[in-house]
């Protein structure tokens, strides 16, 4: 096996400057954040380019660089399948989606389920969905902290506080934990999508370096020449596309999932209501429909060559429940140079903080706006709670959110792949709760009470078929965790597991009643009148009625610009510490990259700055 390095001060000095940079974000645009509008929807005035990266950046996490490389390196180049299904996701946004979210003229993603439903619905859509988002940021989080912890080499490192110790691993999830509450308390929508941005940039430039220098070590030091190495190294079927578990329904219930995920997830839509003009939603979906079949080809097809080089993983990272998970950190830890290493660790850090900095500000939006608010008028005579106290109640509550996420994450160390986990929490709700969401946007004549039938029906199934295929595997269920074991059927000769049956039926049951229940439709005169009010702004254009440029817009512009400017001064800089000319050469090569963007960004916020600017209120 060949000999990993660890990160050494350099890579700290560039991890440490990175955590300071986002916490800066956050503390410099808290005085953007005057109403809940600016907090929870940075008052509708999002730069397009901005909100876009920020839409795109938000849908991963550690989870690529962890969890989908783990899967990668155990089947393959087939799992392209998988992770470039954002492509034909996004353009469902393009054509449909991206614009009615704009058209429900909302300032909290729930507020859709009032418009189009009740509030009956709203209370439990937030009910529900709350408790398996906090799950997902716990696993979120565990995903980062596995990649972090292995960079820095101290998995197995106990570190005493007195009363009590934590390991390495453990010291490293609450600290990144809290530098993300950190600003994305303070920031709201603006810090979250500012910070998205920057995240962006980090994860491009070490895509564009890590995937040419994995090939040229397997080809000793000639690119196509590594390809050759891989197709005549590699294990057998390892660069089929029909190798390994990945079976054409797991990866048809993977898009159809994605299709639902990518288009009416919460985070998602926040980002296209959060712009001034609906026209604008067309060119983000776009971009990120390019990007998401571009950018996983570059982070995914690196694992490749590392099945070739760690062949064992397992005696790579001993103490790893799931090793393979590892094979991304292992080839940046060979073949990448100080410095550059801390870029890495930063931008995996990153990634996992678009994703949960996402959730966090959508989930207290939904705790405010849509539990809060109408619980406050109406034990208050129908008066609604001040503007102030709306504010301070949403970053309570991102606060309280964060925090038990972090204590869940620390329950996850034992439990094996992070990839698994993700999918069975996902799976088990999600695709039977975003069925009336998606179809209830499109189709609008079934009755107030629908969406709560339609994904009760749905959840409901999902769990039954999940104790029944336990049960029939002859696996013992005394707990509710077992419900979640491994097992599968086999109908007409096709085997489905778990996640290929909870996508199938949680999707079909919760259809199947969403679509009936139309025959019983809405005879209610405010429910009638509600449904129509929405049907006259969702066909009614979301054009923005203001055509100067908010200040704030052109500040974040020029927010990114420096923040990319600072990281490629520091490439240059540690880059005379680098010790070999190969060393110097990547950094400075990183170096230019980010420079390139500071002069990209600084452009745009130029463009928009020759408009007439609109004052901050």
């Amino acid at each position: 096996m060949p000999q990993l390095k660890h990160l050494n001060y350099l890579d700290y000095f560039i991890v440490v400057v990175f955590l300071a940079m986002v916490a800066g974000v956050g503390i410099y645009v808290a005085r953007y954040n005057k109403k809940t509008e600016d907090y929870f929807k940075a008052g509708g005035k999002l730069p397009w380019v901005i909100s876009g990266l920020s839409l795109f950046v938000s849908g991963f996490s550690a989870f690529m660089f962890v969890s989908a490389s783990g899967f990668t390196y155990k089947n393959g180049i087939s799992s392209l399948y998988m992770f470039t299904s954002a492509f034909g996701a996004y353009w469902l946004g393009f054509f449909v989606f991206g614009k009615l979210w704009r058209r429900a003229r909302i300032s909290s993603p729930m507020q859709l389920l009032t418009r189009r439903y009740s509030q009956s619905t709203t209370y439990f859509y937030s009910v529900v969905t709350v408790l398996p988002n906090i799950l997902l940021m716990g696993t979120l989080i565990y995903t980062l902290c596995i990649f972090i912890s292995s960079a820095f080499g101290f998995n197995d490192t106990e570190i005493s506080f007195g009363i009590f110790s934590l390991s390495g691993f453990e010291v490293t999830l609450v600290v990144i934990g809290l530098v993300l509450l950190f600003y994305t308390v303070l920031g709201g929508l603006w810090a979250v999508a500012v910070t998205d941005t920057i995240q962006f940039i980090i994860m491009l430039l070490m895509t564009l370096i890590v995937f040419p220098a994995s090939f040229m070590y397997i080809g000793d030091g000639n690119f196509f020449t590594g390809f050759s190495n891989l197709a005549a190294k590699a294990p057998e079927g390892f660069l089929s596309f029909s190798a390994g578990k990945i079976t054409f329904i797991y990866i048809a219930s993977f898009w159809v999932m994605n299709s639902f995920g990518y288009n009416v997830n919460w985070h998602i839509g926040q980002r296209y209501y959060a712009i001034a003009d609906e026209r604008d939603t067309r060119k983000m979906a776009a971009m990120c429909a390019i990007l998401g079949l571009v950018a996983p080809l570059l982070w995914v097809l690196p694992v490749l060559s590392a099945k070739v080089i760690f062949p064992d993983l397992q005696a790579v990272w001993p103490s790893l429940a799931a090793p393979e998970e590892a094979s991304f950190v292992s080839l940046c830890l060979l073949i990448l140079p100080h410095g550059f290493l801390g870029v890495v660790v930063s931008a995996i850090v990153a990634a996992s903080m678009s994703s949960a900095d996402s959730t966090f500000n959508w989930l207290a939006a939904v705790v405010t706006k849509d539990l809060y608010v109408p619980v406050s008028k109406k034990l208050n005579n129908n008066v609604p709670p001040s503007d102030r106290a709306q504010l301070l109640v949403g970053k309570g509550a991102v606060l309280v959110i964060g925090l038990i996420a972090i204590m869940v994450s620390l329950l996850f160390q034992k439990i094996g792949s992070s990839f698994d986990i993700y999918m069975k929490i996902y799976s088990m709700t999600t695709p039977a709760l975003f069925v009336p969401v998606m179809f209830g946007m499109i189709y609008r004549k079934t009755p107030w009470w629908s969406a709560i039938a339609a994904s009760s029906s749905g959840i409901i199934v999902t769990i039954i078929m999940n104790i029944v295929v336990v049960l029939n595997a002859g696996l013992p269920l005394v707990s509710v965790g077992d419900i979640f074991a491994d097992a599968s059927v086999t109908f007409l000769g096709i085997t489905a597991g778990k996640f290929e049956l909870n996508v199938i039926l949680g999707i079909l049951a919760s259809s199947i009643v969403f679509f009936a229940s139309s025959l019983w439709p809405n005879t209610a005169p405010e429910d009638k009148e509600r449904l129509a009010l929405l049907d006259a702004d969702l066909s009614t254009p979301a054009y923005s009625e203001d055509a100067t440029v908010d200040q704030r817009s052109i500040d974040s512009y020029r927010m990114v610009a420096k923040l990319a400017g600072m990281i490629g001064i520091l490439l240059f800089a540690v880059s005379a510490f680098s010790g070999s000319f190969q060393s110097i050469l990547i950094n400075c090569i990183a170096g230019a990259g980010a420079i390139a963007f500071y002069y990209v960004f600084n452009y745009l916020a130029d463009h928009y700055q020759n408009k007439t600017v609109k004052p901050q209120d």
